[in-house]
């Protein structure tokens, strides 16, 4: 299960992001592990391995696993077309309840929309709108974030906060139960609909030499009522918490 699975990478990435353009250098490259809780019945904490790319010029950029073309970008506002994963999947093998293993399997998807950020004295302002392409959930995904970059004692700091909103198709793929899949497991079906899931986190990023660094951060997300009614969630919200070492060029 993999859920949040994206946002964490993106979260992870970000960290060394403002360190790469201050030294000048397009690309950096790294590696890092994921630890997630499953918000699922049954579902097993997870670690994960993860890649940490982040490659950034006038046109393209790519941040973790999500990619770009920019529309517009100066000192303050970009705007672009990104191309991302939907970071979420429920594969019943994985759960240790035998009546969650008689569910469909919810499949990662692809999807794609556009992203405006602003840079301001304030903080780093970021929203995008994206929709699933491969026919899986046909859901679309609206997120809305604020950091506040800081620098203590050569540590770089970035809190924020945001809220994702997911639409009824999305939210219903991985988290509503159909009719044939009740009466198959005998677990109640569940029709959701759109839902709000508002989160806080945190990454932090030292300088090990000028090329290398180490990051860490976490990030809590709870759950709208419609994720947290259904009957294949066991939890009110989720955690993560991830390490990584990069290597700017």
């Amino acid at each position: 299960m993999k859920t949040s699975y994206l946002t964490a990478v993106t979260l992870a990435t970000a960290c060394f992001s403002s360190s790469v353009l201050a030294a000048g250098s397009p690309l950096t490259l790294g590696a890092g592990a994921l630890y997630v809780q499953s918000p699922y019945q049954g579902g097993k904490e997870r670690y994960y391995p993860f890649p940490l790319i982040n490659y950034e010029d006038a046109n393209f950029f790519v941040s973790g696993l999500q990619g770009g073309y920019f529309l517009w970008k100066d000192q303050q506002d970009q705007f672009s077309l990104i191309i991302t994963s939907s970071g979420q999947e429920y594969d019943p093998k994985r759960t240790s309840l035998s009546a969650m293993k008689q569910l469909d399997k919810r499949h990662l998807t692809l999807m794609a929309g556009g992203q405006w950020q602003h840079i301001a004295d304030w903080g780093v302002l970021k929203t995008s709108l994206v929709g699933d392409v491969l026919d899986q959930s046909n859901g679309f995904v609206w997120n809305t974030n604020w950091h506040y970059p800081l620098m203590l004692d050569g540590i770089s700091l970035n809190p924020g906060a945001g809220v994702s909103w997911n639409s009824s198709n999305q939210t219903n793929y991985y988290y509503g139960v159909s009719s044939a899949e009740s009466r198959r497991s005998g677990i109640s079906s569940y029709d959701a609909g759109d839902s709000w899931l508002p989160y806080v986190e945190v990454s932090a990023s030292y300088p090990l030499t000028s090329r290398w660094q180490l990051g860490v951060g976490g990030r809590y997300q709870w759950f709208g009522s419609e994720v947290k009614d259904s009957p294949m969630v066991a939890k009110s919200g989720q955690a993560m918490v991830w390490t990584g070492l990069s290597y700017t060029f």
